[in-house]
């Protein structure tokens, strides 16, 4: 039993992925199905950005019957420049593609500013648990993204996962099938699910 009489998978501390609020987006509808994986005050780096073509992913706490239809990422004060592909995705916890956006070819992505993009289907969330949202550009300037630098190891010290991670390589506007290989990073970015 946890400290306010409430249950999850055994006995743990209160926790707020587990309730109300979704998400801790101020100003944001709490009637309304959003999750971000860290806080809007957790997000005090302006993240370096990966290699042209390879992901960059992250977990967010998702509960069963949540209907996900879009992913959104934020960039940071590096644009993207001269695209030339991108998406969105959603993988399940062990690394399973659900779903991804359309390509962006060569659509824009300005400094500070979110992307949004919607799933090409939605996602029905069919059990609890720390789902995969990544993104990838292939550009000649992959823009940078705002959110925070854990470090590495402190999760490894208890048997978790790295809360971001890269993988694949040329990636181009089609997500991989899996995740495969995930390198923990000290790159968390914010990733908004809706």
């Amino acid at each position: 039993m946890t400290t306010l009489s409430r249950y999850y998978e055994g006995v743990l501390a209160d926790a707020a992925a587990l309730d109300l609020p979704y998400n801790a987006l101020p100003g944001q509808d709490q009637s309304a199905f959003v999750r971000s994986n860290i806080p809007a005050w957790a997000c005090t780096s302006d993240l370096a950005a990966t290699a042209t073509g390879v992901a960059i992913g992250t977990r967010v706490w998702l509960r069963k019957g949540d209907v996900v239809t879009n992913i959104a990422f934020v960039a940071g004060n590096t644009a993207l420049a001269t695209g030339t592909a991108g998406w969105h995705a959603l993988y399940d916890p062990d690394g399973a593609l659900l779903a991804q956006s359309a390509a962006q070819g060569a659509a824009a992505w300005a400094a500070n500013t979110a992307r949004k993009l919607a799933l090409t289907a939605p996602v029905t969330i069919k059990k609890d648990g720390w789902y995969i949202v990544a993104t990838s550009t292939t550009a000649s300037t992959v823009q940078t993204l705002i959110g925070s630098a854990p470090i590495v190891t402190a999760s490894a010290a208890v048997g978790g996962k790295a809360m971001g991670f890269t993988f694949g390589s040329a990636t181009g506007d089609v997500a991989p099938a899996t995740t495969g290989t995930q390198t923990g990073v000290a790159k968390c970015p914010i990733a908004i699910v809706s």
